[in-house]
């Protein structure tokens, strides 16, 4: 099964930490995301969600995972490099956000009990990084 997710990628940052006042006064640490954060993987649920079957099942047993984080060129590059982009060569993309901690992790955990009942079934995972003239998220996913 592909799915297709329009957008640059955005990368799922670390969970933030305040001091909040209770009901009764007393003081408790609360972990949140931002705004952005939780925006993004709903803008991924709800994306996933349209692309699927009407009658699809969540996958329960072992996945591989393959996934491919397109990103807008950079003003920077020369013709000859964004022609070759349009072409269809690959050219890496080697600065942040991570691939693994950052960008996988927001995506799988959008698209968690709406894919796959848990994500703990991902028993495979193919990912690179690229730039591309279309930025999107392309994935796929297979039984094992």
């Amino acid at each position: 099964m592909k799915l297709k997710i329009l957008g640059i990628p955005q990368p799922k940052q670390s969970a933030r930490f305040g001091i909040r006042k209770g009901k009764n006064g007393a003081a408790f640490l609360q972990k949140y995301q931002s705004k952005e954060v939780v925006q993004n993987e709903r803008n991924i649920a709800y994306d996933a969600k349209a692309q699927l079957p009407p009658d699809f099942i969540p996958f329960s047993t072992a996945i591989r995972v393959k996934a491919l984080f397109v990103f807008p060129t950079l003003k920077g590059f020369t013709k000859a490099k964004l022609n070759a982009i349009s072409t269809g060569c690959i050219v890496y993309k080697t600065t942040k956000p991570d691939l693994t901690d950052n960008l996988m992790k927001g995506t799988i955990d959008a698209l968690n009990g709406i894919v796959f009942t848990d994500d703990a079934v991902i028993a495979k995972v193919e990912s690179e990084k690229i730039y591309g003239l279309v930025p999107r998220i392309e994935l796929e996913f297979e039984e094992l």
